[in-house]
């Protein structure tokens, strides 16, 4: 079976209408685009790493990876600031009406509660593109993440994102314009040559859902193996890599 969600702000229409007011005020060609679409703030430049949104911020808190020049193998990330580009604001303006959508899709799908387990929304890059008449993106899927989402600002009838699922099998998930789409980052996905006049804009990033032990389960740990709990990655400093 196929598997995609579909999520709507309960504001999606004013959403929309602020988001569009960004997005005309985008400077055309500003950066590399590689893409066959019209108006496009690109993922191949620096600022599609700030979602300008710290709560999803890439990295926020799981921070760590092997560097060989220090110790312990953790190093510090820090969370970059707001942006004040007044051309990156569209993406505030985004999580404003969006950022509940993916708390619900985190928790009744990525990380169910059952599990007990918390949840943590990691968003590593943003972007949106503008699509008219000629334009298209031809195949492809989405590396480094477990999820893509699409939300739809203007969505022409019959020109709906498609999508191929791991069995090879081609199909337009029903989604319309206001809308958040979500599906698997492994799912190759395109948009056919586009020919109806009326604009189609995107606002599109990955994202992952990490799970998180939840107190009850810290308090185990504690309890269980002490020696292998630290309350801060600073403490391990005491070890030798």
């Amino acid at each position: 079976m196929s598997a995609y969600w579909t999520y709507k702000p309960d504001n999606y229409e004013t959403l929309n209408e602020k988001l569009r007011i960004h997005i005309a005020e985008f400077p055309r060609g500003a950066q590399s685009q590689k893409q066959a679409s019209s108006h496009y703030d690109g993922y191949n430049h620096p600022k599609s790493l700030n979602i300008n949104y710290p709560e999803f911020q890439m990295r926020r808190s799981y921070a760590s990876w092997y560097d060989s020049k220090k110790k312990t193998g953790y190093v510090n990330w820090k969370v970059p600031p707001i942006d004040p580009d007044p051309h990156q604001q569209y993406k505030t303006v985004f999580w404003e009406g969006v950022a509940p959508l993916l708390e619900t899709f985190s928790r009744d799908v990525a990380v169910r509660p059952e599990s007990g387990l918390n949840y943590q929304i990691f968003v590593d890059v943003m972007w949106f593109h503008q699509m008219y008449a000629g334009d298209y993106d031809n195949w492809h899927n989405h590396f480094a993440c477990q999820w893509i989402g699409i939300y739809y600002v203007d969505l022409p009838k019959g020109e709906e994102t498609q999508l191929m699922d791991f069995k090879g099998n081609v199909f337009t998930p029903d989604i319309e314009e206001g809308e958040l789409l979500i599906f698997p980052s492994g799912y190759l996905h395109r948009s056919p040559p586009k020919r109806e006049k009326a604009e189609k804009t995107i606002i599109a990033f990955n994202f992952s859902v990490a799970s998180k032990y939840s107190q009850e389960m810290i308090r185990k740990l504690q309890e269980t193996h002490p020696d292998n709990y630290f309350e801060d990655v600073k403490q391990i400093s005491k070890f030798k890599s």
